[in-house]
């Protein structure tokens, strides 16, 4: 259970999340098991932040069935969403964003024509399958995803999620060759993603530093996330979670210190994940 004693209120706090094998079961997507946390996480009044490789029209979905009304990050951080009542409280600047549906948003980098240009050229010389390539069907297969899920998750802006069916030697070449145009590949936890230099540190940093100047003070900051392209993430927060990947292990970085290992995997893990960082946290202010 997660405290809501005045002092856990002393300061404020943002968790930052991933989605797919850490809020949501690898295999059926379920968030049913971390609703407890979530349920107090919003009772406290401590913002909840979408961190993930999915696209807007999939995290705008699960933000309504969740009742979510902070911000979320998409694409891997190369897309920013800001819900229209949540600009205008904090008072935020839009002239760098694009009003759609009710929400600001902001692309950082390239943008995904551009991106797929680009990888047409170099589909002559590396062997991968592009979700530009696939049909809907064809990403159902590779996901498990509903037909309307998939085709959500087909709505890309900034990014190119792909499978990579050549050598390992041939895609450390691809990603030369995206350098070459200030793109990069990143490993999620099913896809290859092609994007530009940006990532979810990025969106995580301008989201505190949007939270401290709203507040007026420090923030106490928590990610949970499972993946290669979390760790940015991880780093930048005071307190990291680590979720197991499906079959027990967990990623390692020397660099992440004091990190907890939820134990388990999915919406499960993810609860007693929050629940100890939020703890550890109230530790550190008592120390």
């Amino acid at each position: 259970m997660i405290s809501t004693d005045s002092h856990s209120r002393a300061y404020h706090t943002v968790v930052f999340t991933d989605l797919d094998g850490t809020l949501l079961n690898h295999d059926d997507y379920s968030y049913k098991a971390a609703m407890p946390a979530i349920d107090e996480l919003r009772a406290n009044g401590t913002p909840l932040i979408l961190v993930s490789s999915k696209t807007r029209a999939e995290m705008a979905q699960l933000c309504a069935e969740l009742v979510i009304t902070d911000p979320y990050v998409c694409e891997n951080g190369s897309l920013i969403v800001m819900p229209e009542a949540w600009v205008k409280s904090f008072g935020i600047a839009t002239d760098s964003f694009t009003f759609s549906d009710g929400a600001w948003q902001f692309v950082q980098g390239a943008k995904r024509p551009q991106i797929l240009t680009l990888l047409a050229e170099l589909k002559r010389h590396y062997d991968f399958t592009g979700f530009a390539d696939m049909s809907v069907a064809n990403v159902v297969d590779c996901t498990g995803l509903s037909e309307a899920a998939a085709a959500q998750a087909m709505q890309r802006l900034a990014t190119e999620p792909l499978l990579w069916h050549d050598k390992e030697s041939a895609l450390i070449e691809f990603a030369q060759q995206l350098s070459k145009h200030n793109l990069r590949v990143v490993k999620g936890g099913r896809f290859y993603h092609v994007m530009a230099h940006c990532d979810k540190s990025d969106a995580v940093r301008y989201l505190l530093n949007t939270y401290e100047s709203h507040y007026g003070a420090k923030v106490k900051s928590i990610a949970l996330g499972d993946s290669p392209n979390d760790l940015v993430m991880l780093k930048e927060v005071d307190q990291a979670v680590v979720m197991p990947h499906k079959d027990g292990t967990y990623m390692h970085d020397d660099e992440l210190l004091n990190e907890i290992r939820a134990p388990q995997e999915g919406a499960r893990g993810w609860r007693a994940g929050v629940e100890a960082a939020l703890q550890a946290l109230r530790n550190g202010e008592e120390a």
